[in-house]
C-alpha cells in the first residue's frame, strides 16, 4: 500500500511540474511612453481651447482584452488572447494619449470636463482596433476611429473617419502591440494635423 502511495505522489508531482512548466503569465501592455516635445519633429499649436470627451466604442471593446482576427480561418471570429492584454481598455488608452498630444499644443486644458465654457469640443469613436492575422506567420495592426469636432461657441463641427494600418513585427501578442501602438501613434498625430487645419479655417473666418 505505502510503494503504491509512493508511487501516486510521484506521478502527481511530476505532472505538476511538468503542467507547471508550459503556464504562462499574463502581461499587461500599454502604448508605451509617449514623445517628448523635443522628439518631435514639427509640434502643431492649436489657436483655441479643446477639450478631448473620453471615446466612445462598442461595448464588447470596451474591456481591456487585446483582440485578434484570423482571416484565413474564420474572419467573423475576433478572439481575444488568453494570457496578453492591455491595463485599460483601447479606447481610454486612446483618450489618454490624445488627450497628452493635443494637450502639448493646446492653448486651452485638454481634459474632458464637459464644460461648454470651452471653445471646441473632440468627439472620438473607436470602431477598430485589432491584430489581423492574414496568415499564420503575417499579421498588421488595423485602427479605425471616427473624429467629430464640435465648436462650442460657434456651432461649427467636421468629422473625419481614420483607418490606419502598421504591419507587426512578430505574428504574436507582442507584434501586435507594436503595431498597435504605431497606429495610435499616427492616429494622435493625424488628429492634430486635422484639427490645427480646421481650427486654422475656423479663425480665418470672419
Amino acid at each position: 500500500m505505502s510503494r503504491l502511495w509512493w508511487a501516486v505522489s510521484i506521478i502527481a508531482l511530476t505532472g505538476c511540474r511538468v503542467l507547471g512548466s508550459h503556464d504562462t503569465a499574463n502581461t499587461a501592455f500599454d502604448f508605451g511612453p509617449p514623445e517628448t516635445h523635443e522628439a518631435r519633429s514639427a509640434p502643431k499649436t492649436l489657436p483655441a481651447n479643446l477639450v478631448v470627451a473620453n471615446i466612445a466604442t462598442p461595448r464588447w471593446m470596451d474591456n481591456s482584452s487585446m483582440y485578434y482576427r484570423l482571416l484565413y480561418r474564420n474572419a467573423a471570429n475576433p478572439m481575444p488572447y488568453a494570457n496578453s492584454q492591455w491595463v485599460m481598455s483601447p479606447a481610454a488608452l486612446l483618450t489618454q494619449r490624445l488627450r497628452w498630444t493635443l494637450g502639448t499644443a493646446n492653448e486651452g486644458d485638454s481634459t474632458s470636463g464637459g464644460s461648454t465654457g470651452k471653445a471646441y469640443l473632440l468627439r472620438g469613436e473607436l470602431m477598430e482596433f485589432e491584430q489581423i492575422f492574414d496568415r499564420p506567420d503575417r499579421s498588421r495592426g488595423v485602427l479605425r476611429f471616427r473624429a467629430t469636432l464640435e465648436g462650442q461657441r460657434d456651432g461649427r463641427w467636421a468629422q473625419r473617419t481614420f483607418e490606419i494600418e502598421k504591419p507587426a513585427p512578430t505574428p504574436d501578442a507582442a507584434g501586435g502591440v507594436k503595431a498597435l501602438s504605431l497606429c495610435a501613434l499616427e492616429l494622435s498625430d493625424s488628429i492634430t494635423d486635422w484639427i490645427a487645419d480646421k481650427l486654422g479655417t475656423a479663425t480665418a473666418g470672419p
